[in-house]
């Protein structure tokens, strides 16, 4: 949310209150509210004060009250007709206290489950950490070279939080190999990097690596380390984190030192390939270190989320971000969009509406601005992720991003 109030990103918990058309409250979800100067908002550099001082939340149609006056029942108590509550005493972001990283519910976008196969054995550290510096990313060798065809998400999970099988996952690949070259996943349970790592070789894919939890980075790494074995040639990328700082579960400190430790690690068994945090557009330009310390800007953005653009839109709305957070870094740094897509299914926000044709027109119009550059973007994603569940944070769609309401085989 924009306020022109506050001069630095400043994060304050708050009940959201979610209205329909008429007003009439729907449902809450309790959370962190960050609101960010208005110089932030989308075409600041055009609008006038008054314009600016206008603006609320990008979801449409929430009203932001202080959790003391909210009922339980999500009832009127403390909101004002049609507008937003300002906070009296907002908290700057940088002596907030720190929410300790643990096990997430599922983001706007994505997430896991809590798995209830079994994972991998921890691996012993290598020898000493090396070269932890970030790649400069103007050497044209140090990053992944350009693809031919776009990155496509994907969770390891079953409906009922089960780790997806070995043969669940080739029953998924061949659904999508060939329109893809990249595979990005988001952890290291279920066995899913060893298990991942063998089908997308046989199909002479790419694996997009993840780091979850940046407070076992060293385990993490490992199991990494172990379930690749020295081929890393297939690695694209590793990532730390998944929209952490957004959510407010760890300060850009806290990740960018497990983005170093991650890199030492990995360095020191071989890999010389990237390793990136990976937060939302709005966190990057926010905290832009989180660019500026990694190998190069990995950042989440969702157009559905913006309520101000239409499907059709979303392609030309992901280019004007992606400016948007280059102009916020002091170094110039590439940036590739590591989840972008958009519902089929779940509740109107503003001018986004959730549906299969609106998630057609949103996908072509994003394939068509990055045509020339399909590498440089991961769709989100492979299937409708129904381990996830649904809430009116995120407009009850997150079970719904499936492309073409795709519905994996183990969940049929």
């Amino acid at each position: 949310m924009y306020d022109s109030s506050v001069a630095a990103p400043t994060r304050v918990p708050r009940v959201l209150v979610w209205v329909d058309d008429a007003g009439q409250p729907v449902g809450t979800a309790t959370g962190d509210v960050l609101l960010l100067p208005t110089r932030l908002a989308p075409g600041a550099k055009s609008m006038d004060s008054t314009t600016m001082t206008a603006m609320t939340a990008l979801a449409t149609q929430t009203l932001v009250v202080p959790v003391s006056g909210t009922s339980a029942s999500g009832g009127k108590a403390g909101v004002k007709e049609g507008g937003v509550v300002i906070p009296q005493a907002p908290v700057h972001l940088g002596s907030s206290p720190l929410v300790p990283v643990g096990k997430p519910h599922a983001s706007a976008s994505s997430g896991r489950a809590v798995p209830t196969g079994q994972t991998s054995p921890v691996v012993s550290s290598p020898g000493k950490p090396q070269d932890s510096q970030p790649v400069n990313s103007s050497d044209a060798g140090s990053l992944p070279p350009p693809s031919a065809h776009f990155g496509i998400s994907y969770a390891l999970y079953r409906a009922n939080h089960a780790c997806k099988s070995k043969q669940d996952i080739e029953n998924d690949f061949r659904r999508f190999v060939g329109s893809y070259s990249l595979v990005r996943i988001y952890g290291t349970d279920c066995d899913q990097v060893e298990n991942v790592y063998a089908v997308a070789k046989a199909h002479e894919m790419k694996v997009f690596l993840g780091i979850w939890e940046p407070s076992s980075v060293e385990d993490e790494a490992n199991k990494i380390i172990s379930g690749v074995n020295g081929d890393w040639d297939m690695v694209h990328t590793v990532s730390v984190g998944n929209e952490l700082v957004n959510n407010g579960q760890a300060s850009p400190q806290q990740i960018l030192s497990a983005v170093e430790r991650a890199r030492s690690i990995l360095r020191a068994a071989g890999y010389s390939g990237p390793v990136v945090a990976v937060d939302t557009f709005v966190a990057a330009q926010a905290h832009p270190e989180l660019c500026e310390q990694s190998d190069y800007c990995a950042i989440n953005a969702h157009a559905f989320f913006d309520g101000t653009v239409s499907a059709a839109e979303s392609g030309r709305w992901l280019q004007n971000t992606i400016s948007r957070v280059k102009s916020a870094l002091s170094v110039p740094k590439k940036v590739v969009v590591t989840e972008t897509g958009w519902p089929m299914k779940g509740e109107k926000n503003g001018m986004a509406v959730p549906s299969l044709e609106d998630q057609k027109s949103a996908l072509d119009s994003i394939k068509k601005e990055f045509a020339s550059t399909p590498g440089d973007v991961i769709l989100f994603s492979a299937f409708n992720d129904l381990w996830k569940t649904r809430d009116m944070a995120t407009f009850n769609s997150d079970p719904y991003w499936g492309i073409g309401g795709a519905i994996s085989a183990s969940d049929e």
